[in-house]
């Protein structure tokens, strides 16, 4: 008896650690990582590609309108970053620009959308996922990397949505004061245009 219970116990303990060792060294393929980039080829001839490097816009002359503002306006800063002139009438084109969005998504300014504003919110990603406005963002993300904004030169409701249209994390720190936006703007010296501010 003794040594049947034996057999039984050693043929077990060979069967799970065989199987176990089996399961623990199988090569398993990778499962898709949302976090990890994909990349495809890109036909320059296509369609598709055309289409989204173009100024194709929703043919709405007011917000063409205000999209090419900011463009203008983003670019004029971006060649004379020191210029308080095309500052101030950038931000006034880009709070425009913001205002546009919010009157079609208001929940968008205060950041509290929800499922019942989903409505709302496709109406202004139609509105403004256009290719145009794909450059509209574009010419504003590099204008915020030369030149210096804070919170309080935009609106209160209008400086979240600015700051995730230009990427820009420092204009969205209210604890962030103005020295400290200056000594940033030293740091990023190659990049930041320090304009005595």
């Amino acid at each position: 008896m003794g040594a049947a219970r034996f057999a039984v116990i050693v043929t077990a303990v060979l069967l799970a650690s065989f199987f176990g060792m089996r399961w623990l060294l199988t090569i398993q393929p990778l499962k898709p990582d949302a976090r990890i980039p994909t990349f495809h080829h890109v036909d320059p001839d296509s369609a598709e590609y055309k289409f989204q490097q173009s100024s194709a816009s929703d043919d709405d002359a007011t917000r063409d309108h205000l999209r090419n503002e900011v463009i203008d306006y983003a670019n004029a800063l971006a060649q004379d970053p020191c210029n308080d002139v095309l500052k101030a009438n950038y931000i006034k084109a880009v709070v425009a620009y913001a205002r546009a969005w919010t009157s079609i998504a208001p929940c968008i300014a205060i950041r509290s959308c929800t499922s019942w504003d989903s409505k709302e919110l496709d109406r202004a990603r139609a509105a403004f996922g256009t290719p145009l406005d794909h450059r509209v963002r574009d010419a504003m993300m590099a204008v915020h990397q030369i030149v210096t904004f804070g919170t309080a030169d935009f609106p209160k409701d209008t400086v979240s949505l600015v700051s995730d249209l230009a990427a820009d994390d420092v204009l969205n720190s209210a604890h962030q004061t103005r020295a400290f936006r200056r000594v940033t703007a030293q740091f990023d010296a190659e990049k930041r245009a320090d304009c005595g501010r």
